[in-house]
């Protein structure tokens, strides 16, 4: 792998083609790729002021950390105050399991991104 780009999708029909019917309501998502070639990516939506992450496939668990916030960032930009994970996703459970396992998963953005402090 090369230079790897994380960004927002832009266009809703490439969210339709990775969701698949499979998700209902407005859907957002970020992807991974490596110039032209896309190998991750994940879903969320934002509603009642919480971003949702459904879904997502990464090359492997060191992509995962960085999309989630992404994801999450992403939410908060747009009002977002708090974020959970679609639990029936075997990622998703172990990430939360892992940094969050304390944590209901129902969880203020600040939890996520107040991991440093500076004096």
């Amino acid at each position: 792998m090369g230079m790897f780009t994380m960004k927002p999708i832009e266009e809703y029909d490439v969210i339709e083609l990775i969701n698949n019917g499979r998700f209902e309501g407005d859907l957002y998502g970020y992807i991974l790729s490596d110039g032209g070639d896309l190998f991750g990516y994940t879903l969320f939506k934002i509603e009642d002021n919480t971003t949702t992450l459904l879904d997502s496939k990464t090359p492997g668990p060191m992509y995962l950390d960085g999309i989630i916030r992404a994801s999450i960032a992403y939410g908060e930009a747009r009002g977002a105050e708090y974020f959970a994970f679609n639990l029936d996703h075997e990622p998703f459970a172990d990430y939360k399991r892992i940094f969050f396992d304390e944590h209901p998963n129902h969880m203020k953005t600040s939890v996520i991104f107040s991991g440093c402090k500076h004096e």
